[in-house]
């Protein structure tokens, strides 16, 4: 999985190109978070249970 350095990922956000994935736990979530990322905890992706994503956009996840 190719990985971007954080001036890349601020470039992308504030150009409406990107969306960042937080896969880490609600609870990690909601105690810090890249401001304006979703939260798709791993076992609910590895579930098959998540929202439509958009394709015109390049998906981002983090989880640290």
């Amino acid at each position: 999985m190719p990985r971007i350095i954080p001036e890349e990922l601020k470039r992308l956000m504030a150009n409406g190109q990107a969306v960042v994935i937080d896969v880490r736990s609600p609870e990690d979530f909601r105690q810090k978070r890249i401001p304006g990322a979703i939260n798709l905890p791993m076992p609910q992706i590895e579930a098959g249970n998540y929202p439509k994503l958009p394709r015109d956009k390049r998906l981002i996840s983090y989880c640290s």
